[in-house]
């Protein structure tokens, strides 16, 4: 069977090799690119939609699953081992479910602590032109964000903070590792990143800073996601599949291999939860919240944000 898998190889193959000895199936796992994260696979996916050839859709972000979903290419299935998990973290009709969690944060380089940054609106001060950094919102985890800042708080508010952005001299990077790094260098002051990424980055630069993450900050709470595509060749494989996936035992897997994932099953409570909490001050519980109005959002963003952020 095979699994299209987004989130990063280096984290994904150990679990996925947990996955091939617990359920006895052959595993062919497909990756993509940083930069091409997310979405060079969900167009394969589409460009294969009628001749499938991926069982499932392991997606380390939620927007692209669910403008598939949107598109009809994912088939409904409610893996028992997700009842555990909140209804804020999956699909009614059992089209996603999520598996962990990143919030985006707001970084900054050690020598803005006497005047830290605090909410991504600060970003458009004159004392970080040209000094502040973003990864490509038409990839990953950053349209995801995108999307659900123009669903939260309106197309035109978002698209006009989008400009005032790009007046301001944002630099738009290739991936959101990028960004933690070029910041922890003081290449870059400030910057918007994952948690996993700024951790990684953080265990090597203590000049690496996290402004907490607070609703006044608007953070956005990205979730993982599984689903089992439509017409899948190995439907019973990827049934069993799933089941393993959306597991309590392999999200705490993950939660390992990941630093900065945080749990969405109940049952995975706070011992669970990744070092450095405290640093990110991320809310217990907090659900995601309405992922419905994303596609709707995105395809509302998407060109003009490339036209203000490329142009």
């Amino acid at each position: 069977m095979v699994l299209y898998c987004s989130v990063d190889d280096v984290y994904a193959k150990p679990i996925i090799g947990a996955l091939r000895s617990r359920t006895g199936l052959r595993i062919d796992a497909l990756f993509d690119t940083e930069a091409a994260k997310t979405a060079g696979l969900a167009n394969r996916i589409r460009a294969e939609r009628h001749r499938p050839r991926g069982d499932v859709f392991w997606n380390s972000a939620l927007l692209q699953t669910l403008l598939l979903q949107r598109d009809g290419l994912l088939q409904p299935y409610a893996a028992p081992a997700a009842r555990g998990i909140p209804a804020a973290f999956k699909d009614r009709q059992g089209h996603w479910t999520a598996m962990g969690m990143r919030p985006r944060v707001l970084v900054f380089h050690e020598s803005l602590r006497q005047k830290p940054v605090r909410r991504i609106q600060d970003l458009l001060h004159p004392r970080l032109r040209g000094r502040m950094g973003i990864s490509n919102p038409q990839f990953g985890t950053a349209s995801d964000w995108a999307a659900a800042l123009a669903a939260r708080n309106g197309v035109h508010p978002t698209l006009q903070f989008f400009r005032r952005l790009k007046a301001n001299q944002v630099r738009v990077l290739p991936g959101n590792s990028v960004v933690a790094e070029r910041v922890a260098r003081g290449d870059l002051l400030a910057g918007i990143t994952d948690s996993d990424d700024y951790l990684a980055v953080r265990r090597k630069s203590k000049s690496l800073l996290a402004a907490p993450v607070t609703p006044g900050a608007m953070t956005v709470l990205v979730p993982g996601s599984v689903a089992m595509l439509r017409g899948a060749p190995h439907p019973a494989a990827a049934r069993r599949l799933i089941a393993a996936l959306l597991s309590p035992d392999v999200e705490r897997l993950l939660l390992r291999e990941m630093p900065g994932v945080f749990p969405v099953h109940r049952s995975n409570t706070e011992q669970h939860w990744p070092p450095h909490t405290d640093t990110l001050q991320v809310a217990r519980h907090t659900p995601p919240g309405d992922t419905s109005g994303w596609p709707a959002a995105w395809s509302a963003v998407r060109d003009p944000l490339a036209a203000i952020l490329m142009g």
